[in-house]
């Protein structure tokens, strides 16, 4: 299966958007939290061709971070679902987050691990399960992301 041949429901690749750079490629999972990238797909997006691409991955959940290689040739994985932890205690931060991620990075924001960039956003709702629906030191948020080139 090429990147570029995705049909899978629950990860694709999608086409350029009108006006966005020709080499800008972004994979995506689908949006509900269950959802997950198929491995595969995501290997050949990580290894197709391209080296001047800016690659994103967008994804529900942050753990998709993990599936990439350490040498990734993705640019960026952004993601949501653990809302921030919701409750979070200062100097502490929250006390669950609901991810096998390092609670300090699944709080949210831009964090490298292992030298693979991510952004977690807090997002603007609230767990609607088992969690209470209450956020206390963790405000909502909407995010605007602008990518620059380096230096």
């Amino acid at each position: 299966m090429s990147y570029d041949d995705l049909t899978d429901a629950s990860s694709c690749v999608l086409p350029p958007a009108s006006g966005a750079p020709d080499r800008l490629r972004i994979a995506a999972s689908g949006v509900l939290a269950d959802a997950r990238f198929d491995p595969v797909a995501l290997a050949a997006f990580e290894t197709a061709p391209g080296d001047e691409d800016i690659r994103l991955v967008l994804a529900h959940r942050p753990r998709v971070v993990t599936s990439l290689a350490p040498d990734t040739r993705v640019d960026l994985v952004v993601a949501g679902h653990t809302h921030g932890g919701q409750v979070a205690f200062p100097w502490i931060g929250p006390p669950i987050v609901l991810s096998p991620l390092p609670n300090r990075v699944a709080a949210g924001g831009l964090h490298a691990l292992d030298g693979r960039r991510l952004y977690i956003s807090r997002g603007v709702g609230m767990e609607r399960f088992q969690a209470p629906r209450i956020r206390f030191l963790v405000p909502p948020e909407v995010t605007l992301l602008t990518l620059e080139r380096e230096a």
